[in-house]
Formats: structure tokens, C-alpha cells, sequence
């Protein structure tokens, strides 16, 4: 292909093909005050320098019959590999001829002899067209790629979610491990999960439960920093939670994405498992509280029932009492107006004696206001128990 040097071009660069010279003359004087012409001698010419791949022509214009591969041949070989627009110039202007031309993949033709005037137009049309298809076909392709990217980052926020809202109510070390590892999965990489706490730890691989061998790389791994890469492995460690990730991805784009979301996600279980854990705390406080309350409960029921026993023993000592008295009144030699004085001052002392005991009531009602909140109805009282 043979380049002719012109003014500076408006349009772009044409390629004429064809074997006449004066045709391809005649072509070059209409086109080249708009237009850079280059021209090849033949249709098998034409598809070498397209080969190249290199300053490739924003229009071709050409001749059906030539020697060698005609200009159909060459326009539906010019079809695999390129979308150039193709003007056919042929020297017959019948019906089975036009739609032979468009069956080739061309997109419009002139006629021989033709008018300066018609291909210089037909040219500019065809250029412009295509400029603006070009140009529409990249904003779509931008516009495509925006959506993937956004439809690509609704779906990394989907699986967060999805791990939130599913392990929020997590209270085992291990199911929050097994979460985990399926949100990873989710972005369609392998990983090894870690939830250390302060009994141990838990760790859980693709295959199941981790081997002894992996469970010393997470936690070995967690030393290397917040967030360490070495050859296709990327490991995240938190506090409570690491992430070791064995096949990255070969684009670098994919592994800063990648790294950031699971970072954003060891971060989410990282406060999943402080939350566990104060809950665990709570639960034990709980339970240890519960123990005392109940502790108390049965003390103060004890205190209940050695009142109420040193009460009724009491009452009892001191009814024996006045019953041995006034038995050994016979023994005594007393007379009566004693006898009747003895027991006035015993019994006088009983009933003193007695009516001291009775403010215990108050002291019993107490007690039992004390059982009533540390064991509220409902739920089973010591003495009951």
C-alpha cells in the first residue's frame, strides 16, 4: 500500500483498491482535499496491509472486478478481522449486483463513471457515521463497565450483609468461624479462617476443621501485621479474627478489591466475636449471681426456721417450768397466799417473756419479704425445693 502525502487531513485516510490507475486517480483528486488516500493495486494487497494492524483506514473504497480475489471476496475476508466501512465502486448498476455488494458486508456502493461530487459525500457520510458509532460503542462500553463495577460492589456489600445479618445473633466461636468462611467463599476465593478467644481457638478450612499444620500458619500468620501478602496467599489478622486467603487472583485490580473487602469483613467479625465474648461474660456473671441469690435465699429460709423453732421451744421451756413449780408447791410447805404469789410473778414473767417473742413477727414478715425478691413467683423457694 502506497501512501500519498496531502493536505492535512479533515476526515481521516481512505484506501482505494483497484488495478486501474486511472480510476484510482480519479478517486484520489475527489477525496483528497477532505481525506488522506492511500491505494493498493489489489484485493490480496489490501488485506496484507491490513494484516499490520497499523494505520488502519477509516474508509475503503472498492473496485469489484479486479484481478486476482474480486472485490466480494475481499470484502467478506476484510469482514473477519475488521469493521472498516466498505464503499464497493462498480461499473454495473443492477439489482443482483447491489445486493451481492451488501451480502459481502459492504455499506454502500457508487457506479461507474461516477461523480466527484456523490463519492466525496458518500465518503464524508459514511466516516462521520461511523466516528459517532465508534464514539457511542466506547460510552457504552464505559457505560457497561460502570454497571458491572456497581452491580460487581452491590454484590461485595450483599455478602457483608448478608454475614451481618446472619451472625448477629452468633453466640459459639466455631458457627461465627463457619460463617465467616462462607461469606469468604463468596468472592469465589479459598480461605482459612481463625476466631481466637480466651480459651482457645477456632479454625476452619474449606475441607472442614483445619489440620494441625494450618491452624500453626493462621497462627504464625498473625504476627506479619494487619494485613500481609506473600506470593498468591493474603492473610488479615484482627485481634480475635484472621483471614488467610491461598489462591489470589492473577489481576491486580481483582486483589485490591479483594483485599479490601475482606478486610471490611474480618473487621465485622472481629466485633461479632466482642460480642460473643460479652455475652459469654454476661451469661457467667448471670449465672454466678443466680448462685448467690440462690445461696441467700436458702440462708435466710434457715434463719426462718431456727426462729420459728426457738420459738416454739421456748414457749414450751417455759410452760414445763411453771408446770414444775407449781408442782413442788406441795414439797415447799408454802401456803396458799404464796403459792398464789409464786405463780403470779412466774407467769407475769412468762407473758413479758412471751410478748418479746412476738415482735419476731415482724422480724418473720421481713424475712419472708426478703424470700419474695430473691425467689420471685414463679420461680421455685428453697423451702419449697
Amino acid at each position: 500500500m502506497d501512501n500519498v502525502s496531502a493536505a492535512s487531513p479533515l476526515l481521516g485516510q481512505v484506501l482505494v483498491v483497484d488495478d486501474s490507475p486511472i480510476s484510482t486517480e480519479s478517486v484520489r483528486q475527489a477525496l483528497q482535499g477532505d481525506f488522506s488516500v492511500a491505494t493498493a493495486d489489489s484485493g490480496e494487497a489490501c488485506l496484507e496491509a491490513l494484516a499490520t494492524g497499523k494505520n488502519l483506514p477509516d474508509l475503503i473504497l472498492l473496485d469489484i472486478e479486479m484481478g486476482g480475489i474480486d472485490g466480494f471476496e475481499t470484502c467478506r475476508r476484510l469482514r473477519e478481522t475488521h469493521d472498516i466501512p466498505v464503499i464497493f465502486v462498480t461499473s454495473h448498476d443492477d439489482l443482483p449486483e447491489c445486493i451481492k455488494a451488501f451480502d459481502s458486508g459492504g455499506d454502500d456502493f457508487v457506479v461507474k463513471p461516477f461523480d466527484p461530487e456523490v463519492i466525496l459525500r458518500k465518503a464524508q457520510r459514511i466516516v462521520q457515521y461511523h466516528a459517532v458509532k465508534k464514539t457511542l460503542a466506547a460510552e457504552k462500553d464505559t457505560l457497561n463497565s460502570m454497571a458491572m463495577g456497581f452491580l460487581r460492589n452491590l454484590g461485595d456489600t450483599g455478602v457483608l450483609l448478608n454475614f451481618m445479618r446472619s451472625s448477629l445473633g452468633v453466640a459459639d466461636y466455631d458457627e461465627l468461624a463457619k460463617r465467616l468462611l462462607e461469606a469468604t467463599a463468596s468472592y469465589g476465593v479459598r480461605c482459612h479462617v481463625q476466631v481466637r478467644h480466651a480459651t482457645g481457638s477456632c479454625t476452619r478450612t474449606p475441607t472442614g476443621s483445619a489440620s494441625p499444620l494450618e491452624e500453626s500458619v493462621l497462627e504464625k500468620s498473625v504476627s506479619m501485621g494487619r494485613i500481609f501478602q506473600f506470593s498468591r496467599r493474603l492473610v488479615v489478622n484482627y485481634d480475635s479474627v484472621s483471614i488467610l486467603i491461598i489462591d489470589l487472583p492473577d489481576d491486580q485490580d481483582e486483589i485490591g478489591k479483594l483485599r479490601d473487602n475482606i478486610a471490611i469483613l474480618a473487621e465485622t467479625a472481629e466485633a461479632i466475636a466482642e460480642t460473643i465474648a460479652m455475652r459469654k461474660e454476661s451469661a457467667a456473671r448471670a449465672e454466678a449471681l443466680q448462685s448467690a441469690v440462690s445461696e441467700t435465699a436458702n440462708t435466710v429460709e434457715s434463719v426462718r426456721q431456727l426462729y420459728a423453732k426457738q420459738q416454739a421451744d421456748a414457749r414450751l421451756s417455759l410452760e414445763t417450768m411453771i408446770d414444775n413449780v407449781e408442782t413442788s408447791y406441795f414439797n415447799l410447805g408454802l401456803t396458799e397466799l404464796q403459792e398464789a404469789r409464786v405463780s403470779n410473778i412466774l407467769r407475769n414473767g412468762t407473758d413479758h417473756t412471751l410478748t418479746l417473742f412476738e415482735v419476731g413477727i415482724e422480724l418473720d414478715q421481713r424475712l419472708a419479704h426478703i424470700l419474695d425478691a430473691l425467689c420471685p413467683r414463679g420461680v421455685s423457694s428453697p423451702q419449697a425445693e
